[in-house]
């Protein structure tokens, strides 16, 4: 379901050590198959996942600027985490594409490890959605911040 041609991959020892795909903010790096969700979750969990997961993974940004790649699903292995393999991939991305501003959308305020990564690659913070209490309180988290980089 994944768009492999948007999606950077590091390989270290034979292994996946990280993923990240960049986009325009128009395309998906997602593409849904309801019928595969239904074959792993049967027809009732796979049909509501895929609604769910529509709305999540496949709708586009809003106003996307122009020249602007969209940077998702940025993870890396358990075992490889803390080695720089994040940085690695995102700092290919921005120096490999022809975009001239970055957007990463909806960072959990809550994952250190990841706004400090950002940070130190130059993202800054451009938007916040704030979490209702009760909400926030059940998942830990009380912003989610929207990040951009403008190339120099």
């Amino acid at each position: 379901m994944f768009v492999l041609d948007q999606f950077y991959i590091a390989i270290a020892n034979d292994k996946v050590a990280g993923v990240t795909a960049c986009t325009d903010g128009k395309t998906s790096s997602v593409r849904l198959n309801k019928n595969e969700l239904r074959k792993h979750l049967g027809f009732f969990k796979g049909s509501m996942a895929g609604i769910f997961l529509k709305k999540e993974f496949e709708a586009p940004f809003e106003n996307s600027p122009p020249n602007t790649g969209s940077i998702e699903f940025v993870g890396t292995a358990p075992e490889f985490r803390g080695q720089g393999v994040a940085s690695q991939i995102i700092q290919h991305i921005l120096e490999n594409t022809t975009y001239n501003n970055y957007v990463i959308e909806e960072v959990a305020d809550t994952n250190t490890p990841a706004m400090n990564l950002y940070k130190k690659l130059g993202f800054e913070e451009y938007k916040r959605k704030v979490i209702p209490q009760k909400v926030a309180k059940k998942i830990g988290i009380n912003n989610f911040l929207s990040l951009k980089y403008v190339k120099k």
